[in-house]
């Protein structure tokens, strides 16, 4: 069995690939946009992508609740959302990577956001570090222990952030699974996707537990 070596870097899809082939709590999700990514490769039409990443999430959350949903999309700035006003829950985060000054995160903001629960944390779906903004679309209910790295599901969610943290202009999404017919804004799994600067994209998803 291949040891843990780094969980970040310039090769994150072989992190993720690692991950996956050592970690049981992970599925892979990369199988379903391939047909996406093979148009995206064959015109390079990043808005295209994006406009499929989001019908692709837009459909397994109306699947999941019964197509009971008012979805709306929005940009705050940094990144773009996909949004349920029906019962207040982002279902996905769409964004490009961007270097963030150091030090620049409203500490104050977010620790004035309202808590998020017992062993949960006020995640980003979004980070600060690769670009994110503070705010209630943006926040999720976390797990800590993938929040905070205290697992290697969290190491490798903080891989992702920190290869998306490091490399401006990489496009890459969240998308936020919830338990069908809920209506909690608990995701109880949550979707990284991402296209590394070697065109191999990659979609990781964890437990929100």
């Amino acid at each position: 069995m291949p040891a843990r070596v780094s969980w970040s870097g310039p090769t994150i899809e072989g992190v993720i690939d690692r991950e996956l082939g050592l970690n049981p709590e992970l599925r892979r999700g990369t199988a379903a946009y391939v047909a996406l990514i093979q148009a995206y490769q064959g015109g390079g039409d990043l808005a295209a992508l994006r406009e499929g990443v989001f019908e692709h999430a837009a459909q397994l959350y109306r699947s999941a609740n019964g197509n009971r949903a008012a979805l709306v999309t929005f940009n705050d700035g940094a990144a773009d959302f996909l949004f349920d006003r029906l019962v207040e829950r982002t279902v996905l985060v769409w964004g490009i990577s961007r270097t963030v000054p150091a030090n620049t995160r409203d500490d104050a903001y977010h620790a004035g956001y309202p808590t998020a629960g017992r062993d949960l944390d006020k995640g980003h779906a979004w980070s600060h570090a690769q670009g994110g903004r503070e705010g209630g679309p943006n926040y999720f209910r976390q797990a800590r222990r993938l929040n905070q790295s205290r697992s290697d599901n969290g190491r490798l969610w903080r891989g992702v952030e920190t290869y998306l943290a490091a490399n401006a202009g990489v496009p890459a999404f969240v998308r936020l699974a919830y338990a069908p017919g809920t209506t909690t804004d608990q995701p109880e799994q949550v979707e990284y996707g991402v296209l590394p600067r070697s065109g191999q994209f990659r979609a990781v998803i964890f437990p929100n537990a």
